[in-house]
């Protein structure tokens, strides 16, 4: 059996494989962003057809979010159960967006990450690192009977940065066309001490390498501002052809070569969204999006058990996240905000899009996300936003293909917030 599933996947806080969809404070606290018309400057992001609607001015957004992990898995290779949770925390996730609004027209950019952005750590190793282990005892020579000093370290983040030109072409219709330029930059490292022989001394090998990639992809939106109650908009985001190239190779055994090359591209989305105001004081949103997984290139795989080759993005399959909020005005200087999301994956075939490294380390399934928070005006032009969030993934378990045993999974996460928008 090949190595190769030593190969890291994207790794998420929220929704999707790759793609991200908590990108500000606002969102935090409400779940609901794509049709916003606040003035919140992250419309650069959720709606940016919606900014050519607002009031002429600067409008500025920075935000960071601390993301707090608990994924577990346990399986018995047969000598008895082990398991393994994810350590640390993920204390910086920063966003700035910026937007520049004079009579019809809007330009706007901004910094964030858009995928990714989190950090795997397994400091005792993981389901993945024992497989691998074990996997290689029988080939290692010098009798070699058992593991330890195992690790698992990994990051991932594609960093964005759009260009967005948008047009009010009346009061109530706006329309934008933009691009973005993408970063992908992934970390790896692992490894395994193999011990227990009377005839060697024990062999430390561990993995170290990078792998980046750079790709760009258009951004074309529509906003209808309906009456002064009701706001539709919806966005979309073209595919990101990504092809990452590992360098930096520092471990003493080689994954795969400097200058080794693999897709890993970022799936397009389509982004749709309403708010209507209920009452003078109280604001509904929806938002709905989905993710084009199965249209991305993401290399082939494997099966272990029939030797099919299979393309990993149609395994996988697509996505979708629906989401519903509520904000409330309560006077002049609080609001007060709650929503949810709902986040489907539609696998295709999901043990086999498992037998990929990080995914029993970093889950990826149906979970509902749920948040709340409130929105502070210090000035007139000032608003401070402070968001809290939980994330629920039902107890699961995932046979693993490569070993043919039974892997449970759980999964929990807690996001906090803070963010700042300033007009002028």
């Amino acid at each position: 059996m090949s190595f190769s599933l030593l190969c890291i996947v994207a790794i998420s806080a929220h929704a999707q494989m790759d793609n991200l969809a908590n990108m500000s404070a606002k969102w935090i606290r409400s779940n609901v962003r794509n049709a916003a018309l606040d003035g919140g400057a992250d419309m650069v992001n959720y709606n940016p057809a919606g900014l050519a609607i607002l009031d002429d001015g600067v409008y500025l957004s920075f935000s960071n979010q601390m993301l707090f992990r608990s994924p577990q898995h346990a399986f018995n290779f047969g000598a008895g159960e082990l398991s393994y949770e994810q350590d640390g925390s993920d204390p910086f996730l920063p966003m700035f967006y910026a937007a520049y609004k004079k009579n019809k027209l809007a330009v706007s950019t901004g910094v964030y990450v858009v995928g990714g952005g989190a950090t795997v750590d397994y400091p005792y190793g993981s389901f993945n690192t024992n497989l691998i282990g074990n996997m290689m005892l029988p080939v290692m020579g010098g009798g070699y009977s058992s593991l330890d000093n195992q690790m698992l370290e990994a990051s991932s983040y594609y960093l964005a940065v759009p260009l967005n030109f948008s047009y009010a072409i009346s009061e109530k219709v706006a329309v934008s066309l933009g691009g973005r330029y993408i970063r992908g930059i992934n970390n790896t490292k692992a490894g395994i001490t193999f011990s227990g022989s009377n005839l060697a001394p024990d062999y430390a090998l561990n993995i170290d390498y990078k792998s980046n990639a750079t790709g760009y992809g258009a951004i074309v939106g529509v906003n209808y501002k309906a009456n002064d109650k009701l706001n539709i908009a919806i966005h979309y985001e073209s595919r990101v052809k990504l092809e990452f190239e590992v360098d930096d190779n520092s471990g003493n055994y080689e994954l795969e070569s400097d200058g080794t090359k693999s897709r890993r591209d970022l799936p397009a989305v389509l982004n749709t969204g309403l708010t209507y105001q209920l009452t003078s004081k109280l604001i509904a949103g929806a938002d709905f999006n989905y993710y084009f997984q199965k249209g991305a290139e993401w290399g082939k795989m494997q099966h272990p058990e029939t030797g099919q080759y299979v393309d990993a993005s149609d395994a996988a399959g697509d996505c979708f996240t629906a989401n519903l909020g509520f904000t409330y005005l309560l006077n002049d200087k609080w609001q007060l905000s709650a929503g949810g999301s709902f986040t489907n994956f539609m696998y295709d075939d999901m043990e086999l899009y498992y037998t990929k490294m990080g995914l029993y380390e970093a889950l990826k399934y149906d979970n509902l996300n749920i948040g709340l928070g409130a929105g502070y005006n210090i000035t007139k032009n000032i608003m401070v936003d402070l968001g809290v969030a939980r994330t629920f993934w039902k107890d699961k378990t995932i046979r693993s293909l490569n070993a043919g045993i039974p892997v449970s999974v759980t999964d929990k996460s807690y996001v906090a917030a803070i963010g700042v928008d300033i007009r002028f």
